[in-house]
């Protein structure tokens, strides 16, 4: 458990972007996985730039207003930093090697590919499995983030009155669920190449899987902020105010027509781009699927333009489509926001993988 406590009590998911902070609560009975609790909180602009927490008590006391919303009553979070601040590899170890010599082992590891000092860093590391060339070795995924960065993330649920029981790599909890919605699918996943394209509000992110297996990642400078400022500038309101029109279909008639369809051919064109860097940097020519979340994901019938311009199935992300919804949560906001959740949903996921 990446940067975490040991504490096995209940958890909920926050996922604090650059526009919005998003919670997910999460519960197992039996087989069956409810969805108990749920928020979503705007962020003001400039409160997080390049994925830092730039002001500490603006950034709390939305999360506790985000708290508040969902009705939640655990005040153990599990959150994450940006993959783009963290350094990942892949190392293998013998798999009888003690604790102390691979505590040893990871530091040295981590040394080679640290660029500063390891005393200004967070170091962990988790076994995913079997080494494929030696029955007697593992893999380990190591990974460093600096402390600055991990503390201002604590220090921002310190100030909400929350504590950081999990802090995860957002990369990572996406992957978590694609795995998770896989497992419903023929197969589980199995002998296929997907993808996931996360939409943010400044960079748009990629994500193949083969075997469940991240194969390949890249992100592209482009993301909702494009939208926000075209609506911004077509209809002279302050980004915060269109964000929220957006968000509340509180736009003129000529929207569509003027902004949003030269925004998604634009957008079609990104993704296309971002799929040739995969073909052209792999043994692999096609994707069997993919799946979209994030902000622009909430465009109507998004995922069907994209199946036509690339001619893949393509559809939105949903974690939730096997799970119950608790009484607590308002079904209609629930649904319309779903499109949004995918990292919130992969850190819930951890309440109930532990």
């Amino acid at each position: 458990m990446f940067f975490s406590s040991k504490n096995k009590t209940k958890v909920v998911g926050i996922d604090i972007g650059s526009t919005a902070a998003k919670l997910v609560e999460i519960s197992r009975a039996g087989r069956a996985i409810r969805v108990d609790h749920y928020a979503y909180e705007p962020l003001p602009p400039g409160l997080i730039i390049e994925h830092q927490i730039k002001d500490i008590e603006q950034v709390g006391a939305a999360l506790q207003r985000l708290i508040v919303r969902s009705g939640s009553k655990i005040r153990r979070a599990a959150v994450c930093v940006s993959s783009t601040n963290v350094i990942s590899k892949t190392i293998t170890v013998p798999s009888d090697i003690s604790e102390d010599e691979l505590d040893t082992l990871v530091e040295v590891e981590a040394d080679r590919v640290v660029p500063y000092a390891l005393d200004d860093v967070n170091i962990d590391y988790v076994k995913i499995g079997k080494s494929g060339q030696s029955a007697d070795e593992d893999q380990l995924q190591l990974v460093v983030c600096r402390k600055n960065v991990v503390d201002g993330v604590v220090a921002v649920l310190e100030e909400a009155g929350l504590e950081a029981a999990m802090i995860d790599v957002d990369q990572f909890a996406l992957a978590r669920v694609n795995n998770f919605v896989s497992q419903g699918q023929v197969g589980g996943g199995q002998a296929r190449t997907t993808a996931l394209m996360d939409f943010g509000f400044n960079t748009s992110r990629l994500l193949v899987f083969h075997n469940n297996q991240v194969i390949y990642t890249r992100e592209n400078p482009y993301g909702g902020r494009q939208l926000i400022d075209s609506i911004a500038a077509k209809y002279g309101l302050p980004p915060q105010d269109a964000a929220h029109a957006l968000r509340n279909n509180e736009l003129a008639n000529t929207f569509k027509a003027e902004v949003l369809k030269p925004f998604v051919k634009t957008l079609m064109q990104e993704i296309l781009r971002t799929l040739q860097f995969f073909y052209s940097s792999s043994t692999h020519n096609k994707i069997d699927q993919l799946l979209i979340t994030g902000g622009c994901a909430q465009i109507g019938n998004i995922d069907k333009f994209i199946e036509k311009r690339i001619e893949v199935p393509t559809a939105v992300l949903n974690p939730f489509a096997a799970t119950k919804l608790g009484n607590r949560v308002d079904k209609e906001k629930f649904r319309r926001d779903i499109p949004s959740l995918g990292v919130a949903a992969g850190l819930a996921l951890r309440a109930i993988e532990q």
